[in-house]
């Protein structure tokens, strides 16, 4: 693939990013040089934007295998492509490409996000139009940076939030920033999407492929309870849930065709926007990677009534993930559901765990309901939390909710697999607060940028 050389105002840096949908123009993005001029312009570079989540490195694939690989749904098959292995392994060092490639697709979003808040408010066009480009640019920004400081910096509880967070970039302009404190960017991503909401008010259900008000909230209730504050993320999710989306049943091709209505916002794909043998899907699958298997603690999680079984395919003997099998024919491909109406009644129910375990019980007895499972009753008050625990698992397993599930509750990864002939060898157990649970700040930030501290363990 072509090298494109871009520069990374966000990183403080010129980063190289690989990708051949980087190059496609106008469509997909406005050049570095170009001037944002008119609402159209404005237009075209918030599809950049979108376009970076986009990337292979991004929500393309590589950031849902890589966090879903930390935990503990997934093992790589002894026979396999030499992908990923670091992220299972949790053996990173600071040149590894995977952890390189993700720092510098997601700042190469902010800083696109970045230079069309700085020129919104101030080229001609329609008013309305433009509150909304800024909602969804402010959203947008918001995502990434949360994001980021989630894998490369320790959760919120460990440190109070005074632990180092990640560079905040707010402004287009090429500088070498220090890590802001986890604290500071957790306001900053805040303050956007809260910003975002209210530019967004007009923006609602309907609008599921961009950013809308109800996204920007449910973004929320997803930091908020990352946070620790469970009393506004109840409230977000809540807001979220008395909207106009309703629950799908769980089938074979829901992942395969984008647009249901429990979907909050959905990351699109075209056909035209295959990726290939890099198609997420192809990293579980045969004819393709394959590599990725399911881990035999998750499917030993599950009732044989429950409908989720049908994302369970087999290879040989071993279990297979059918969740991305292929979108319109395209083996693999999926458009990302970032957001969805199940994660918002999950964020509730364990946001009441301990100060209302009866109302966390009725939310994850909705789930269950819809996953043709009976009801929950009688459980003690401190066994709800693993109970809404073990549905998020079942829920959202290799949409890379796990890890966080684990780190925010203080919980190490625990695989039950270790030792098997079929997976690669690889730690059987990572404490919540080991050092490599989260990543190294890549060593080519670290040449540009060299007062940037790098994550303790990774000297």
């Amino acid at each position: 693939m072509k090298k494109i050389l871009i520069a990374i105002a966000a990183a403080g840096m010129f980063m190289q990013a690989c990708s051949n949908k980087l190059d496609v123009r106008p469509s997909d993005g406005l050049g570095v040089g170009d001037a944002l001029q008119d609402v159209g312009g404005a237009t075209t570079a918030l599809n950049g934007v979108y376009d970076a989540l986009q990337q292979t490195e991004y929500y393309g694939r590589n950031y849902w295998v890589m966090t879903e690989a930390n935990a503990d749904n997934i093992y790589i098959a002894a026979s396999n492509s030499n992908r990923f292995l670091s992220s299972f392994r949790h053996d990173y060092n600071t040149q590894d490409a995977d952890v390189e490639d993700f720092w510098a697709t997601a700042y190469m979003g902010i800083m696109r996000a970045d230079r069309i808040l700085e020129a919104i408010d101030n080229i001609p066009g329609d008013e309305k139009v433009k509150k909304v480009i800024k909602g969804e640019a402010l959203f947008l920004r918001g995502l990434m940076h949360f994001d980021l400081v989630n894998v490369f910096a320790r959760p919120y509880a460990q440190g109070g939030g005074s632990q180092p967070g990640v560079p905040l970039k707010l402004k287009f302009v090429i500088d070498m920033p220090p890590r802001a404190t986890v604290k500071e960017v957790y306001d900053q991503v805040i303050a956007d999407l809260t910003a975002a909401k209210e530019l967004l008010a007009d923006v609602g259900e309907s609008t599921k492929y961009h950013a809308s008000k109800y996204a920007a909230s449910a973004l929320l209730a997803r930091v908020y309870l990352q946070k620790g504050d469970k009393v506004n993320a109840a409230a977000e999710a809540t807001n979220v849930i008395n909207a106009g989306y309703s629950l799908q049943p769980s089938s074979a091709d829901y992942y395969n065709v984008p647009g249901s209505g429990e979907e909050i916002f959905t990351l699109v794909f075209t056909d035209a926007e295959t990726t290939g043998s890099d198609n997420i899907g192809q990293m579980y699958l045969k004819p393709g990677y394959g590599d990725l298997r399911v881990s035999p603690d998750l499917t030993s999680k599950f009732d044989a009534k429950d409908s989720r079984l049908v994302y369970f395919g087999t290879l040989d003997t071993e279990t297979t993930n059918k969740k991305f099998s292929g979108q319109t024919g395209k083996a693999g491909m999926t458009s990302p559901k970032l957001l969805r109406l199940a994660e918002m009644y999950l964020i509730r129910a364990e946001a009441n765990s301990t100060a209302n375990p009866d109302a966390a019980i009725q939310d994850l007895n909705v789930i269950r309901e819809h996953r043709n499972l009976d009801k929950l009753t009688s459980v003690a008050p401190a066994a709800v939390l693993d109970s809404v625990l073990a549905e998020s698992r079942r829920e959202f397993m290799f949409e890379g909710h796990r890890y966080f599930d684990l780190l925010r509750n203080g919980k190490g990864v625990d695989r039950n697999f270790c030792g098997s002939i079929l997976a690669i060898k690889a730690p059987c157990t990572i404490a919540a607060d080991a050092y490599n649970i989260i990543w190294p700040i890549p060593q080519k930030e670290k040449n540009t940028n060299p007062g940037i501290e790098q994550n303790q363990g990774y000297e």
